[in-house]
Formats: C-alpha cells, structure tokens, sequence
C-alpha cells in the first residue's frame, strides 16, 4: 500500500534549518563503534538467490546529502528500549544498495526503523522505500510508504516485513528515503534504519542475525570474559586450577579446507532398480528413498501387537479414520483383543471403514467434528492419526484432547503426515532443487495430467485457499511439541514425491529402464538435500505425553 506522495520544501529550506540545529555534532564513522570489518564473502554461502543485510560493512550509496552538514552516520537510538545501532538519514537523503537485485520467488525484505531522536518535526517523517528497473533508472517504482508520527517519540522500534516476490524476473537497485512529514518540516527528521535485511523467506532470520557481526563478537568476548572473572565462577575455578596445578597452554587456530563436502553426502548413487509387480511409480520412487536413508520409520503394526502380546485389551482411537485402510490392515495383524475406535465427521466413511473389520474385532464408531473435540473422561491406550491434521484448522484443541485422552503409559501415533509448508508447499530450498531438477527432465517427464500442459517448473499452488489441505501443516510439529515427548521420529521426503505425484506418475513406464534411471536420479538429488539438512515433510513419529506433576 502506497500513500500518496506529500508537497516538500526546497532544499534550500532543508539545508537552512539542519545547519541551524545540527552544525556542531560531531560526524561518526563505522569505527567508532567497531574496529573490526566483516568480510561477508566469507560466510556460508546462501544456496542460491539475491541476499543483503545492512551494516557497517554494506555497499550502499548515499545520496541527498546537504553540504557542509555535520551528523552521526551511525549511532545508538538513546531513546528506545532496546539502544541498537543504526544508519541515520536525514530528510531528503536516501540510500541506495549497490549491487543490483535479482529477486527470486518467496524473497522478503525486513526493515527494522523508528526516528533517530526523542523528538521530531509536528508532522512527522516518511520511510519510502523504492525499486528502480535497470534501464529504466528515470521511473522508480514506490514499493511502500512508512509514516513516522511527528512530536516525542515512544521507546519501540517499528518493524515490517514485505513479500517483495512481485519483483521476481526483474533485476534493478532498492532504495531507502527519508522525506519530511506532509507540512514540509524537515525539523529533526532523522530517520534510523537499524535491520534491512533481504533475502528468501528461509533464509531471513540468519541474515538478520548477521549484521553488526564485528561488532556483537567483541562485545560478547569482552562480556564473558568479564563474567567468568565474578566471583560467582571465579572461586570455584581458581579452587579447581589450584587443585589441578594447571598452566595456561598456548591456543592455535582451527586450519578450515576451502571447497569441503558440507552436504556429506551419500557416495553411492543409484542408477535405478527393478520394480516390483504391481510397484507405481510413486510407491516405487519412495521405496527407493527409504533404502537410501539409513534410519527406518517406526513399525507401528509390530508396537501394537507388542502391546497387544502382553495381555489385556489395547484400546486405539482413530481420528479422521475415513475409511480406515490403515487401521483394518493393522487390525489383520494384531488380532481381537485390540479394540478400535473410529472417529469421523463422515458417516457414509465410517460406514465403508467398518466393512473392512471382522466381526471378532470389537468396532466403536464415533461421528464426531475433531476440530470440536472435547475431553469426555474416556481413555485410551493408543490415539492415531494417519494423514490427517494437516487438514485441522484446531491443532491445539485436538493435541491437548489427545494429551488428556491417553492413560499414563499411552502414546499419540503420526503416520505418513504432512508437516511442510502451509497449503501444501515445498520449503523454498526444496522447491528451489526440485525445479533445478525438473528443468532438466526431457518433456514427456513434465506433462501435467491435471492442467493437461506442458510444465516448466514445478507448481507451487497455496491449495489451502479454497480447502484445508495443509492449512497449518508448519505448526504441526511445534504444537506436538507443547503437550508430548518425540519416542521415535522418522522424516524423510523433502521434494521427490512431488515429482512422481498424481499429476507426473502416469508419464513414467517402469517397464522402461531409463524411466526407472530418471526416477533414480531423482531419488538421488532427494538424498543429496536431505543429507545437506533438507527438511522432510513426511512424519512418522511416536510420541508420549507430557507428564505433569501433581500438586503438592
């Protein structure tokens, strides 16, 4: 949202009144506070993509200067709660970054800003920030407008972030304003911008993390030094250094190899292998992952024969069961002391589910909205869930239902869930490899039996706006974590099943050995990310609750 843009004072106004206010304050420079430089070329790489974060080592330009002006460049803002250390523009200046951006899909920019000084002009300050097209350096293109209110200014930071993803395809510079409010009064318009950070959604918060390195690591080295010298620690590590007779030994420095393997991974590559009978490409893509990541997903249908072996009856509850495929295949292996509760909204499903049990399997059916679920005193052994709470718009109720609703040795069970991005999405660096590789694959390969066209990357559709399908899928895991303890946790599948889903599986011939040689080498790729830290969005995961103590 843009504001419109407001009348200005000549320069010669601007320039009149700055003199007379701030003629006799000192200039200071980036070593005043840190006499230490950054060089950002040798940090770890960012994997692809336009990134800049601002500090005192940044390439900016900055133009509007009035002459003969002395002010702070960089200073602490007194004045907020937390003082940070920030550029300072004045009305009429702006910054500009360098280097040209080359915005990327899922790319944000963050800005961290509020007034430079306790009080300002009665009608306040504008941020702008522009783009600028190159070639097109006559046109600038307002991508907002941050209003700054006039008078005595609160102790908080103003803070935005932009999806900047419209600018995806364009390359040009971003600029940084600082204009008078809409009466023209440039009086003590100084504006700090503290972060300006810019890079792909993933990689945000490191970037901001970041700026001001020099600076942050002196003070922490000179903090814990001072820290470990109170007698807090002091006594008992001179009491132990006495004891030990110890001596202060020389350091070294850690010898690092440029252009190590920072993946580590797998060495062995796989060239494709023979399908099973009845195998589709799906189901063989992913059996050719499992064998390729050396951890295993729990045996959920050999816990639950463990537990049905020790005597008694096991009790599982089911939640979104549907037509519960899942649950009468484990029921086959278990036997008939295990009783089953379906739990579904649709009863036409449930209806369709109890066909699948035998009538020695004691079957409660359940037609209950699970996003509406509340505590009703019963207990059960085992609460599942197969696939389903990425389509919970109520994660919190359901996981605390599912907390209260386990006996005391009880355990939730996640299969085969969707814990990726919200509406379906892969992360940004999943997407990003997985058109690098689905670019390559010849035409046939990337034929889309949904949209009957011809794709050139891999769609990436938020499918949650008309439906539930991953509506919260990101906060699946965190939420887990608020009301149980992770027993065994497999995940796996950052991007391939993405590639051999529904909409390309009909393209591939497993009978044809360069069709099982192209889904290898995607098995492959797939391998590569993960061992690099790739995140997976197929959970399998056993998990215990909480145990909270009673009071005292």
């Amino acid at each position: 949202m843009a504001l419109a843009h407001f009348p200005l004072t000549s320069s010669l106004k601007i320039r009149t009144v700055l003199r007379e206010r701030y003629r006799k304050i000192k200039p200071m420079t980036a070593t005043d506070f840190s006499s230490t430089r950054v060089d950002k070329n040798s940090l770890p790489a960012s994997g692809g993509g336009y990134e800049f974060y601002l500090d005192e080592s940044s390439e900016i330009d900055i133009t509007g200067t009035p002459d003969d002006l002395t002010f702070p460049r960089w200073m602490q803002v007194s004045h907020c709660d937390d003082k940070r250390t920030s550029l300072v523009l004045i009305a009429g200046e702006s910054i500009r970054l360098t280097t040209p951006m080359d915005v990327a899909k899922d790319t944000r920019l963050f800005i961290r800003y509020c007034a430079a000084l306790p009080s300002i002009s009665a009608d306040g300050l504008v941020c702008e920030i522009y783009f600028t097209e190159l070639g097109q350096e006559d046109s600038s293109n307002l991508i907002c407008t941050l209003p700054v209110l006039g008078g005595a200014q609160i102790s908080a930071w103003r803070m935005m972030e932009l999806d900047v993803s419209f600018l995806s395809q364009r390359v040009g510079h971003l600029q940084v304003r600082c204009q008078p409010g809409p009466d023209g009064d440039p009086s003590g318009d100084w504006l700090a911008v503290a972060d300006l950070s810019i890079a792909r959604v993933d990689r945000l918060p490191i970037l901001k993390a970041r700026s001001f390195h020099a600076m942050r690591l002196k003070n922490e080295i000179d903090h814990f030094s001072s820290v470990y010298r109170h007698t807090m620690y002091a006594v008992e590590q001179d009491q132990r250094a006495n004891m030990a007779e110890g001596s202060v030994k020389p350091v070294r420095k850690l010898v690092q190899i440029d252009g190590a393997d920072e993946g580590n991974a797998s060495s062995t590559h796989l060239e494709g292998a023979t399908a099973l009978p009845g195998e589709v490409p799906y189901s063989y893509a992913l059996r050719l992952l499992a064998e390729n990541i050396p951890q295993v997903p729990p045996n959920f249908a050999a816990r639950l024969k463990s537990r049905s072996d020790k005597g008694g009856v096991v009790k599982v509850l089911s939640l979104c069961s549907g037509a519960a495929r899942i649950e009468a295949s484990f029921a086959a292996q278990v036997g008939s002391n295990v009783e089953w509760s379906l739990l579904d909204i649709n009863v036409d499903l449930l209806g369709l589910a109890s066909r699948q049990f035998p009538p020695s399997v004691k079957l409660d059916l359940i037609e209950a909205n699970v996003n509406a679920l509340k505590f009703s005193g019963e207990k059960w052994d085992v609460i599942l869930c197969v696939s389903a709470l990425h389509h919970l718009v109520e994660l919190e109720n359901v996981v605390k239902f599912c907390h209260d609703s386990l006996n005391e040795d009880g355990e939730f069970w996640s299969i085969g869930e969707n814990v990726g991005r919200n509406g379906n999405r892969l992360w940004p660096d999943a997407l990003s490899k997985a058109n690098t590789l689905f670019e390559q694959l010849p035409e046939q390969f990337r034929f889309n039996h949904h949209t009957r066209q011809l794709d050139c990357a891999v769609p990436d559709n938020d499918y949650s706006v008309g439906c539930f399908e991953g509506i919260r899928s990101e906060d699946i895991e965190p939420v887990l974590d608020r009301w149980f303890h992770p027993e065994d946790v497999y995940r796996r599948n950052c991007f391939l099943w993405r590639l051999v889903n529904l909409a390309y599986s009909d393209n591939y011939d497993l009978g044809k050995p360069e069709d099982c040689k192209t889904i290898a080498m995607m098995v492959n790729a797939e391998v590569e990310l993960f061992a690099a830290g790739g995140r997976g969005t197929e959970l399998h995961g056993v998990y215990r609750p909480r145990l909270f103590r009673k009071h005292l």
